[in-house]
């Protein structure tokens, strides 16, 4: 049950993010609830609220230097609710490297993400302090739902 509910969820998270560019907390904040509920019910509640920590703690720096969206962060530690962070931990690498694969076949992004790199150590020298594009100019702009997705069925599809 919790691999069809993931990829129901995953599924219409990577629509929306796509589509939209944001990831609804309507989708969210409820997957998280029940995954936690679910998994407490089966007796492995401890289980999925490690993995909604250990979700948090790994989006936690992508978030803040607005390399990853709080829907996104949210997403994942819904898919650690319904899990546990022995899942969300591969997961999340898994997703880095699909994110990887994307930005080496899309290199018209190359410049923009050396441009905002340049700028980021300039204005680091110049101010002693990061400067970070906004999201509509960053170099990585691009779904982070949609790699999820890719990586959750790889892992599926490697078991």
């Amino acid at each position: 049950m919790t691999h069809v509910v993931l990829l129901l969820v995953l599924g219409t998270a990577a629509y929306f993010d796509w589509q939209y560019r944001r990831i609804p907390n309507t989708l969210t904040f409820p997957v998280m609830a029940a995954g936690l509920m679910y998994q407490w019910h089966t007796g492995m509640g401890w289980a999925a609220l490690t993995g909604l920590v250990c979700a948090f703690m790994l989006t936690i720096v992508p978030v803040v230097l607005r390399g990853m969206g709080m829907g996104d962060q949210k997403l994942l530690m819904a898919v650690g609710a319904w899990t546990s962070w022995t899942e969300v931990y591969p997961l999340f690498l898994h997703s880095l490297w699909v994110c990887l694969i994307v930005m080496m076949c899309r290199p018209r992004i190359w410049r923009r993400l050396g441009h905002n790199l340049y700028n980021m150590f300039m204005g680091w020298r110049a101010h002693r302090q990061f400067w970070m594009p906004q999201p509509a100019e960053a170099a990585l702009s691009f779904p982070y739902a949609v790699p999820l997705l890719g990586a959750y069925l790889v892992q599926a599809l490697w078991r």
